[in-house]
């Protein structure tokens, strides 16, 4: 995949500190770092990926490499933007914590108390639902056939409220007692949920007076200084907007789902990147924060210094603290992780694999994209990953563990 091996390279000021015998900054400089970016991005199909890295609370890095349009050949960099998946969920958390320090809501009481309508699990219909239920993907509500389908080109064609009104009211087309909610009460045990992430959304929306993307654009977007930020499609140059693809080996474009209607598959190729349109789905808070490399490390610096980032702060340090805590989820399919309000942990006692130990994050992957973000609070080194490429892909976990678990040369 040569011709996708075009970079564009960025080092921030200060980018020349000293960490270690061979600082970190220097490593990521390398041609062997390069070189290991390309192979893995070869081995995994990717067409573009962008990063942008954080060593000791500073950014020492922001690099592009291959391309976020194969058929014009643009180039990936740190500044191209991507919906980063449901990363956006860290975003999502951000807006409504923001709600609990204003006393606007509180964690453990029924959010029907906030909502123009009551959510209920019809089979444990006396259990209300909380704000930490929905943050820790505990509530019970389960993500139907009908999330899966609302995806489509272009920005949602369905109101938020109006959408989840019909999933969850007894009187709503959509409920469906068996599909969208699973078969344990509140609390009972972890499965996670997009839909919830709506309902979150919407408790933004109710708490604000603001519509959710105006929220975050004012509240989180703005003082972070993420001026290129945005969730709606309407108004954003498109250049601007990697395209995001599929790979088949076997020239089946069939299965693909959302594609660019204006692209045709080529003929007699076994090999293609088949791109998809620049999609949504009504669920916006769950998974459509539109974003940067470079961006998205703003917010991950907030979270990493305690709300705060050159002075502007979205939140208090003791909110941080909470939501970076553990949250006693029962049933969490992952033995070796801490559940957190949204963000997920890997224990450091039972973590076999140590690079990862103490690591805060969240990923996102949806048609076409796949991301990742997070920190280590105990030497601050941070790592952000935007690719264009769905399908979860190795070399996403593959080069996120090289950089955390870099401790210099030997």
């Amino acid at each position: 995949m040569d011709e996708h091996s075009h970079e564009n390279n960025h080092q921030p000021p200060g980018a020349n500190r000293a960490t270690s015998p061979r600082s970190l900054t220097e490593w990521l400089q390398s041609d062997n770092f390069a070189e290991f970016i390309r192979a893995q991005m070869q081995a995994s199909h990717i067409p573009g990926l962008s990063l942008a890295i954080i060593d000791q609370g500073h950014l020492v890095y922001t690099a592009g490499f291959g391309l976020a349009d194969i058929a014009l050949g643009h180039a990936m960099t740190p500044q191209t933007l991507l919906n980063i998946g449901s990363i956006t969920k860290t975003i999502t958390c951000a807006a409504v914590m923001q709600m609990y320090e204003q006393e606007k809501l509180e964690l453990d009481v029924p959010i029907d108390r906030y909502l123009p309508f009551p959510v209920r699990n019809p089979a444990f219909a006396d259990r209300p639902i909380t704000t930490r239920q929905l943050l820790t993907h505990t509530s019970s509500v389960a993500d139907s056939p009908l999330f899966w389908s609302n995806y489509g080109c272009g920005d949602p064609r369905a109101l938020l409220g109006e959408w989840l009104k019909e999933y969850f009211t007894t009187s709503g087309s959509a409920l469906d007692a068996k599909q969208n909610f699973n078969p344990w009460a509140p609390g009972g045990a972890y499965q996670y949920c997009n839909v919830t992430y709506g309902l979150l959304g919407l408790l933004v929306e109710r708490l604000s007076g603001m519509s959710y993307p105006d929220y975050c654009s004012e509240h989180i977007f703005a003082p972070l200084g993420m001026t290129d930020a945005r969730f709606l499609l309407e108004g954003m140059p498109r250049e601007k907007h990697a395209t995001l693809y599929d790979y088949v080996d076997d020239g089946d474009v069939t299965k693909m789902e959302l594609i660019d209607p204006r692209w045709s598959a080529p003929k007699d190729r076994k090999e293609i990147y088949v791109p998809h349109c620049l999609y949504s789905y009504v669920t916006l808070s769950d998974g459509l924060a539109r974003t940067t490399a470079s961006e998205l490390a703003r917010f991950l610096m907030a979270y990493m210094q305690d709300g705060v980032l050159e002075g502007k702060r979205i939140l208090r340090a003791e909110t941080i603290k909470e939501i970076l805590s553990v949250q006693n989820v029962k049933g969490l399919p992952f033995s070796e992780g801490i559940q957190g309000l949204t963000w997920r942990q890997n224990d450091r006692v039972k973590a076999a694999n140590r690079p990862w130990l103490g690591v805060w994050q969240h990923t996102g992957s949806d048609p076409g994209v796949s991301t990742y973000m997070g920190f280590r609070p105990t030497d601050s080194r941070g790592v952000v990953l935007l690719a264009n490429l769905g399908g979860n892909p190795r070399a996403r976990p593959e080069i996120v563990e090289r950089i955390f678990g870099w401790a210099g040369d030997k």
